[in-house]
């Protein structure tokens, strides 16, 4: 009971100490400015995403109206069709000329970090075409190397927030023994854990709680999405999960101040401390994630898909240079009693396509396990830098994780194989496309990954970055016992 009444008293004095230094305030009026800027750069590049996927949904739309309009058009005679816009020809439909799209929505609480979410793609045209040509033509970064290349709130806590941490706590105790005014304070019924506790409390208090709470609420005011009842849990593990990176640092600069060294030595210590955890520690684990599990070469790749291309052009040469009547007879292309004469090119563009897949399946699937390796190897060595656990979390609950791309990967690859599957009896049968069928044709939806994962990946991430922390604050505690005061 008296420890804790003393431990308020400390605490009511250090607050003072700070208002009246101002450096408090000073840090918290920065802290404030860099939330407002990087939660204005997360929102402005959300809302860019959701304006692409709007668009290419309304795209879509569109298409299926003047695909019905033509082929009346058509039917009534008011049109001629052409051997690549005739909507009654499954080939043309089936290769993109139904504009359908498969789409990955933004996530309520995608502004807390950007992660991935402008390298990676939120949208596919899906047609029959190999997917090597729309699925495979760019590379997955690791959350590392996208880490810093944006300035949202999750750079801001991963990368800066230790800097103000170390701010306001390089001299907790030196300060007080350089001016000397430790021994006179020890001099009183006064320990020298709860003293050192008390100031970290102060400023942890006020920093952790505008960086856990600030972005909590712009969030909630600019982003509606973010209120709903499922998105509730996923803001609480935000602020739990700032909070506790947050401790983590002061926890550091607790143990630093335990050592009894000078003010600059423990500047010079926390600042070398912030370059292995945050730099140094995150660049190696992305270089023994690569060496461990490298990727599939993407010259093999490029190689192989050229040699299939100059197979496919030998084995369907009489269908791509075949017959071409509908030159001098369009009404070849029109559709009677439901069949449809195939144009050559268009038969030996889906033949060869359907041909690319089936040889290279084996080379992409190899691509897709190797990313997951990867994924997995960077989940195990995480823990070798907070900075990686803390950056990952925040990506995943903003829903713009490698995880979330490859699930989305994964159920691209799906809907193209049974879209393209829809139209292999259309196609090689010469079945035409109604009015019907144009309405009807397989839709893309998307399958969010399980919001308990997510969850509970997050909270495993708490808990060790708070088994870190704890390991720090003791290893701090019994240091003090060996404090030197002269």
């Amino acid at each position: 009971m008296n420890r804790m009444r003393t431990l308020r008293m400390v605490v009511r004095h250090e607050l003072r100490a700070l208002i009246a230094d101002r450096s408090l305030a000073l840090v918290c009026a920065l802290l404030i400015a860099l939330i407002g800027y990087a939660f204005y750069n997360g929102l402005t590049a959300t809302e860019n995403r959701d304006r692409t996927v709007a668009s290419v949904l309304d795209a879509e739309r569109k298409a299926v109206e003047a695909n019905v309009q033509t082929l009346h058009r058509i039917e009534t005679g008011q049109q001629r069709p052409g051997p690549f816009a005739n909507p009654a020809n499954p080939a043309t439909i089936g290769g993109g000329g139904a504009g359908r799209y498969a789409v990955i929505p933004t996530s309520g609480l995608a502004p807390v970090a950007i992660g991935q979410g402008d390298m990676i793609p939120n949208y596919y045209a899906i047609g029959y075409g190999s997917k090597v040509s729309f699925m495979y033509d760019s590379e997955i970064e690791s959350p590392w190397n996208l880490l810093n290349g944006h300035f949202d709130l999750a750079f801001l806590i991963v990368f800066l927030l230790p800097l103000l941490v170390f701010a306001l706590s390089y001299n907790l105790l030196s300060s007080e023994r350089e001016a000397g005014t430790l021994r006179m304070l020890l001099s009183q019924p006064l320990d020298l854990a709860t003293l050192l506790t008390g100031k970290v409390a102060v400023r942890a208090t006020a920093v952790i709680g505008i960086a856990a709470i600030l972005p909590v609420i712009l969030l909630l005011i600019f982003r509606p999405e973010a209120r709903g009842a499922e998105q509730i849990a996923g803001v609480a593990l935000w602020m739990g999960l700032v909070a506790v990176y947050g401790l983590f640092w002061f926890a550091l600069a607790f143990l630093i101040n335990s050592l009894g060294r000078s003010s600059a030595f423990n500047a010079l210590s926390l600042i070398a401390c912030w370059t292995l955890i945050v730099l140094v520690a995150p660049v190696l684990l992305n270089l023994a994630v690569g060496m461990a599990e490298p990727a599939p070469s993407r010259t093999e790749l490029t190689n192989r898909t050229l040699a299939i291309k100059a197979e496919n052009l030998r084995s369907y040469d009489k269908l791509f240079h075949g017959d071409y009547n509908y030159v001098a007879k369009p009404d070849a292309l029109l559709a009677k009693n439901g069949r449809i004469e195939m144009p050559p090119r268009a038969r030996a563009t889906f033949l060869a396509d359907r041909d690319m897949d089936a040889k290279i399946d084996d080379l992409l699937k190899r691509f897709d396990d190797q990313l997951r390796a990867q994924q997995r190897l960077i989940d195990r060595l995480g823990p070798i830098s907070p900075a990686v656990i803390a950056y990952e979390g925040f990506s995943s609950l903003a829903g713009n994780s490698s995880r979330r791309y490859l699930a989305f990967k994964a159920q691209v690859d799906a809907f193209h194989d049974h879209w393209r599957a829809y139209f292999v009896p259309r196609i090689l049968g010469g079945r035409a496309m109604g009015e019907a069928e144009l309405r009807s044709l397989p839709r893309w939806t998307w399958r969010e990954l399980p919001a308990g994962e997510t969850r509970a990946d997050t909270r495993w991430r708490i808990g060790l970055l708070l088994t870190l922390t704890a390991a720090l604050l003791v290893a701090g505690v019994l240091r003090l016992r060996r404090y030197s005061i002269a």
